[in-house]
């Protein structure tokens, strides 16, 4: 069930999701099964370079959960990974990135950058997938935190096994770098921030051992994407999809690591005397303005106006007035590791 936060109804669920259909290692029922236990209310699925499961009318509501599926496209390099929803089809694999961007964006689909700021140099055997064409534009989303692409980033010969079996222990958060570049996209026009499972329970093999490294259960209790609707979500299919997806597009999300607590309470608002608004929204002008921050309960809180921190303290309440025209956001960590990071709050700017 939704939690009712404020003025608005909230989901959790995952995004970036792999099945049998390309490198995952369970069918999308298997997937799906695994993820309502977990609690999942929404689940997007994008396997490599097919829709075969759309085509196979598998999306829908299973149960309570709202399942939607789409699929991960890739240059001829093996870069530039891209997650694409309601797309009419797979777009050729000769496409280049530009390309396929601009495909999707022509046909309405929501595309979104698949862990653009993988670095990885470690094991030749396991290269990067980077985003490097920053020139491009018609993307709606950018994954900030991708769960499988940290884990790779940390993993040496090394330290294999024990990564293994601890695969939640690494994890620390989005990277200054993407979170620079995401701020400074959002000084432009509205850019998503979110945070993608990229779910495959992959096994590997660690000397004499073959573990299965973040096994689907282990995804689903680790990172969520928060959507706010403005009502619940209706039980028609195809009314509920399009709230997903607007909501994604409205950047009416927040994303968390579950391991540091559920922030399903989470809060970050702007009040003026006639209107409030969350993440995605937008006052017209900055006097009289508050921003307000609530959590479940307390860590580090960090206000970030146009990509710089302005205020940080350790409570589960900010507040605060100095309210400047730009774009705020909310990042929240316990003890060094991310926690909760909100989409922008926009002021007396409309991009």
């Amino acid at each position: 069930m939704p939690k009712k936060v404020g003025d608005w109804y909230a989901y959790s669920g995952a995004i970036h999701i792999h099945t049998t259909e390309s490198d995952g290692t369970k069918t999308l029922d298997e997937v799906v099964r695994i993820g309502r236990d977990a609690g999942l209310e929404f689940m997007m699925f994008s396997d490599h370079m097919t829709l075969s499961n759309r085509e196979r009318g598998l999306e829908g509501f299973y149960g309570d959960t709202l399942v939607v599926i789409g699929y991960e496209h890739n240059d001829v390099r093996d870069h530039h990974h891209y997650l694409l929803f309601e797309s009419p089809g797979v777009y050729p694999a000769d496409m280049t990135v530009a390309e396929y961007v601009a495909a999707g964006a022509r046909d309405g689909a929501l595309g979104i950058l698949a862990h653009p700021d993988e670095i990885r140099t470690a094991l030749e055997d396991h290269p990067a997938y980077p985003w490097t064409d920053w020139s491009v534009d018609g993307f709606v989303g950018i994954e900030l935190w991708n769960q499988m692409s940290e884990w790779m980033e940390k993993l040496t010969r090394y330290n294999k096994l024990m990564m293994s079996f601890s695969p939640r222990r690494s994890m620390e958060g989005p990277t200054d770098r993407i979170l620079r570049k995401w701020d400074e996209l959002n000084m432009f026009r509205k850019v998503v921030g979110l945070a993608g499972a990229d779910a495959h329970a992959f096994p590997i093999k660690a000397g004499p051992f073959t573990v299965e490294i973040f096994p689907y259960k282990v995804h689903f209790r680790c990172l969520r994407s928060h959507l706010l609707l403005k009502e619940r979500m209706s039980s028609d299919f195809e009314v509920a999809k399009k709230q997903l997806y607007e909501a994604i597009r409205d950047c009416r999300l927040f994303f968390s690591n579950m391991r540091w607590g559920i922030a399903d309470d989470f809060e970050f608002v702007a009040e003026s005397s006639s209107k409030t608004v969350s993440c995605g929204g937008w006052l017209p002008y900055p006097e009289g303005v508050r921003l307000k921050t609530r959590l479940p309960e307390p860590a580090q809180i960090k206000l970030v106006h146009n990509g710089r921190t302005v205020v940080e303290c350790h409570s589960d309440y900010l507040e605060f007035t100095d309210v400047r025209q730009g774009i705020y956001r909310i990042e929240v960590w316990k003890n060094g590791r991310g926690w909760i990071f909100s989409n922008h709050i926009r002021i007396a700017t409309e991009t």
